[in-house]
């Protein structure tokens, strides 16, 4: 069964304002497309939030709330361009994925040319370096300045598979300033770091921006209607209406499965009944709405002049 999200005029409007803060890893091109791109399959490699779950528990143990609805991104998109997504043949993405896993998840893959490819990482990477930061393993500024190597070979990675597919879509990583997860370990950080600014929330805020600047660095020129495209979830989610999806102000900053960790015991049974008013599934994971609503506007970006 098809499950979108319901769109009017007024979400329409904000969704085509809201391309225009979004990036490219390619210049944006010509503002008419003359040679639009459909995928015939969507290839997925990356981490939690690519992550399609596992045959062996018939992919309900997404790392979301698993409530028998459309729960993945990746799935809406197809959707979206009316293709079946099919997780066991391209759906290669691991949860606990980092930039470093990305190669190997396509060891091995042999592309089609009507194949796009969709690329996530950072996020694994911004969260083992905060906790290495927490532990005292690491100082702030190293943990700053390795996100901004690493979102560097992130966009190296993206750029060199363009030997394999002609279409990329990159997505960069969201900020975890206001998640469950840093307000749980905010007090451990300013205990430990009590003259940084802004404290946990500003220093997760700081790894992703590294992350994220870094990514755009050095960026290639690529021909209309091909190349490495660039989807800016951080910006998304930071700035879209999600009151107009059913996000509520209190549902920003706290946990739909509260005590669980998202996966198979994350259910509709197990979460707040109000979970569809919630951002974060747990302290990390977003939310079936929250995913969809991705899907949405990266389908929607694609289409657009900016897309192919």
């Amino acid at each position: 069964m098809k499950i979108k999200l319901t769109i009017t005029a007024k979400r329409l409007g904000q969704r085509l304002a809201y391309l225009g803060l979004c990036a490219l890893v390619a210049s944006c091109g010509s503002s008419v497309k003359v040679d639009e791109f459909f995928p015939a399959r969507i290839v997925s490699v990356g981490d939690f939030l690519s992550y399609q779950g596992s045959l062996a528990n018939a992919y309900a143990d997404q790392l979301t709330v698993n409530d028998g609805t459309v729960t993945n991104w990746i799935p809406q998109m197809a959707l979206d361009y009316n293709l079946a997504f099919d997780p066991a043949v391209s759906g290669l993405a691991n949860p606990s994925a980092t930039v470093a896993d990305l190669p190997a998840q396509l060891a091995g893959f042999r592309a089609q040319s009507s194949d796009m490819l969709v690329i996530t990482a950072g996020t694994n990477d911004i969260l083992n370096h905060t906790l290495a930061v927490l532990k005292g393993d690491e100082t702030p500024a190293s943990a700053v300045s390795t996100l901004s190597a690493l979102g560097l070979t992130y966009q190296q990675f993206a750029r060199g598979q363009l030997n394999n597919f002609s279409h990329i879509l990159l997505l960069n990583a969201y900020d975890l300033k206001g998640s469950p997860f840093a307000q749980i370990n905010a007090t451990s950080f300013a205990t430990r770091y009590p003259n940084y600014t802004g404290g946990l929330p500003q220093f997760i805020q700081d790894l992703t921006r590294a992350f994220n600047t870094a990514i755009i660095t050095n960026a290639g020129l690529y021909v209309s209607g091909q190349g490495v495209r660039l989807f800016d979830i951080e910006v998304l989610l930071l700035s879209a209406d999600l009151q107009g999806y059913g996000i509520t102000t209190a549902g920003l900053g706290t946990a739909a499965c509260p005590g669980l960790t998202a996966g198979i015991n994350c259910n509709a049974t197990t979460a707040d009944p109000n979970y569809n008013t919630y951002l974060y599934a747990d302290n990390i994971h977003i939310t079936p709405v929250a995913q969809r609503m991705i899907g949405n506007y990266a389908y929607t970006f694609l289409r657009s002049p900016k897309g192919w």
